[in-house]
């Protein structure tokens, strides 16, 4: 199980004839109960200039051990090399592709650690983000979610994965069935007026919009 959240940090790169934005890259960490925040230096870069990212990864549970951190950049960006950097000290990432993939091994209850690196704006960046936009996933829908419940429960396209994300952060995904149908159990019992967020992704798509369901409502 992972705890994942959509990267914040969004950037405007000029330099193609007309701005465009790089957005969409993907922190994730395991294992979960982790708050993590993504940001970068500059909200304006140049082609070919460097994007300087810092991402702060908070242990709120006990004390973790063999904790993985995964960050997928965009297509149109790539790692510089010798930035990697955990706690100001630098380290060296497993790469492929545009994956960066790092061993933090244990992390102390409450403890806090920050990762910084820089990836660099390519010349490919253009091409790439003039080209024709992906076809979004359908929304999945919610059925109505009551009190105390420890699921929760909707439709989609059958096959395609969902995400849940439930009050305190944390992120859960499952199948949808071949009758459209799904299921993800809760990680505590649900109360009246809380916020539950899904979205679906289906084979070959971008995610889907994401929907909210109150809890009781």
């Amino acid at each position: 199980m992972k705890n994942k959240i959509e990267n914040i940090a969004v950037v405007s790169i000029e330099g193609c004839g007309k701005t465009i934005e790089i957005t969409s890259n993907e922190v994730v960490t395991t294992p979960v109960k982790l708050r993590i925040e993504k940001t970068q230096e500059c909200n304006i870069v140049q082609v070919g200039e460097n994007i300087k990212y810092t991402i702060e990864i908070e242990n709120e549970c006990g004390d973790l051990d063999n904790l993985t951190f995964e960050d997928r950049l965009d297509p149109c960006t790539e790692f510089v090399e010798n930035t990697f950097r955990v706690n100001r000290e630098v380290r060296h990432p497993e790469v492929e592709g545009n994956t960066l993939t790092y061993n933090i091994g244990s992390l102390e209850s409450c403890e806090t650690l920050s990762i910084n690196f820089e990836a660099k704006v390519t010349e490919a960046c253009c091409a790439c983000k003039n080209g024709p936009e992906p076809i979004k996933s359908a929304p999945p829908t919610i059925r109505h979610i009551e009190y105390n419940d420890m699921s929760v429960h909707g439709t989609g396209v059958p096959l395609a994965t969902i995400y849940v994300e439930f009050p305190d952060g944390e992120i859960r995904t499952g199948a949808v069935n071949n009758g459209g149908n799904w299921n993800i159990g809760a990680p505590y019992r649900l109360t009246i007026g809380q916020i539950v967020k899904a979205w679906q992704v289906e084979q070959g798509k971008a995610p889907s919009e994401i929907i909210t369901s109150v809890v009781g409502q």
